[in-house]
């Protein structure tokens, strides 16, 4: 049988079939394939057609099938389809503007499938380039220790002291609500001081290159033993003086290689993906020698709200 949808015609300019030799008859599998199940003038529509399009479906899908009514449905839907692909044939709408474009989308679709995607696969990456990559980027399989804490920025060494004396005793307000009515730093205070979670050299973590804490509270901080431990006063400078309080760690992780192995085969497998589209891409242009004239797009017309407008005047 003709293929019936128009996008196995994509399919029949890249896949070639190598023919039998003539006097090499068809084993028993073949035959059996080859069995028509029905005409539509000069076409056929056989076994091995109907199992194609079988086993295209899903699992549950293909179970209906085991019922013979179900099976004559299906030859009956192909005959239906191959009629209306010989009416349209026959009114000539195989060039159809659309079809074409249709059927040129199709085959650069299946072009990049086929040759790019399917052609390998994740699992086909090397052990040896898994293991090379993973060596050579260590850092992306390491998240540092990061550390929260909050802060009391104050003006003298000697409130400093004070603060830090009224919260170790326990007595008068906690280090939320000093922080949110005397701390200098406008940017923490109103949630209490938070530093938000940082690394040890005082880069925040999740926020843009470069945005950090202040050097002295990182180093006092990653000193702290354990949560909620309080530092000494803290000298930050300019007669700004701070009270730190550790409120969490989280410790270091290191992802081993073989936890990373399945990330980094799909990394390698997309790059070499990527860089195979490219070099097609080079080494079609350096035959074709595609050219484009930017100055003829002004010709271009656009229809807005999906109604057409009339061209300029040429």
């Amino acid at each position: 049988m003709r293929r019936i949808s128009l996008a196995f015609l994509a399919l029949g300019a890249l896949v070639t079939v190598q023919a039998l030799a003539e006097d090499a008859p068809p084993n028993p599998e073949e035959a059996r394939r080859a069995k028509v199940v029905a005409t539509v003038g000069t076409e056929t529509i056989t076994v091995g057609e109907l199992e194609d399009s079988i086993n295209a479906r899903s699992v549950h899908a293909r179970g209906r099938f085991a019922d013979s009514a179900m099976l004559r449905e299906l030859a009956d839907d192909q005959v239906k389809n191959e009629l209306f692909y010989q009416g349209a044939e026959k009114l000539g709408y195989a060039n159809d503007p659309l079809v074409r474009q249709f059927l040129d989308q199709t085959l650069v679709q299946l072009y990049v499938r086929k040759e790019f995607e399917e052609a390998t696969t994740p699992e086909s990456v090397p052990d040896e380039a898994v293991t090379k990559y993973y060596e050579e980027h260590s850092k992306e399989f390491r998240r540092p220790e990061m550390r929260r804490a909050r802060h009391i920025l104050v003006a003298s060494q000697k409130e400093a002291a004070d603060i830090r004396r009224q919260l170790e005793s326990g007595e008068g307000p906690a280090f939320l609500a000093i922080a949110k009515e005397r701390s200098l730093d406008t940017e923490t205070k109103l949630r209490g001081g938070d530093l938000l979670y940082f690394t040890a050299d005082g880069a925040l973590v999740g926020k843009p290159d470069g945005a950090g804490i202040d050097a002295t509270l990182a180093k006092a901080a990653f000193e702290l033993a354990k949560t909620r431990d309080l530092s000494k006063p803290l000298d930050l400078g300019d007669g700004k003086w701070s009270i730190l309080e550790l409120t969490s760690i989280r410790p270091e992780r290191i992802q081993t290689l073989e936890q990373a192995s399945a990330s980094i085969r799909r990394k390698i497998w997309r790059d070499d993906r990527e860089a195979a589209l490219t070099k097609a891409i080079s080494d079609l242009r350096a035959e074709l020698q595609p050219e484009t004239f930017p100055e003829r797009m002004d010709a271009v017309v656009l229809e807005p709200s999906g109604q057409p407008i009339e061209p300029p005047n040429q």
